[in-house]
């Protein structure tokens, strides 16, 4: 059952420190309130909520979402200190989220064939 967007903005400001380097722009918290409870990051959008709605502007757009995800899973310069852990588990169930149920990747080449049609 989705949650409504007040629901969702009162669980952010418990958690919400006192410092707010940006806020949660409108799109973000109703794509938050569309999300299963399992799957709906806690600490995201509070602590990184540039990175969340970043995230919402970007859900509907399968490339552009996946490719901002890998960006932020995968380190590729090997020069970044990484997230917290609770984070990195958000990141990682929200990819998988939108891998299997929202944008599920063929599984074989029919998959494929068919996808590209109903593309046209």
């Amino acid at each position: 059952m989705a949650a409504t967007i007040d629901n969702v903005k009162k669980e952010l400001a418990a958690d919400r420190g006192q410092e707010e380097r940006e806020i949660l722009a409108g799109e973000t918290l109703q794509w938050l309130a569309a999300l299963p409870a399992d799957v709906r990051p806690q600490h995201l959008p509070t602590k990184f909520p540039r990175m969340a709605n970043m995230l919402g502007c970007r859900w509907a757009d399968r490339q552009a979402c996946l490719a901002y995800l890998d960006d932020l899973l995968i380190d590729k310069r090997g020069t970044r200190r990484g997230f917290p852990l609770e984070i990195v588990e958000e990141l990682a169930s929200l990819k998988n989220y939108f891998q299997t149920v929202v944008y599920p990747a063929p599984q074989t080449v029919w998959d494929e064939v068919a996808e590209r049609h109903r593309i046209k």
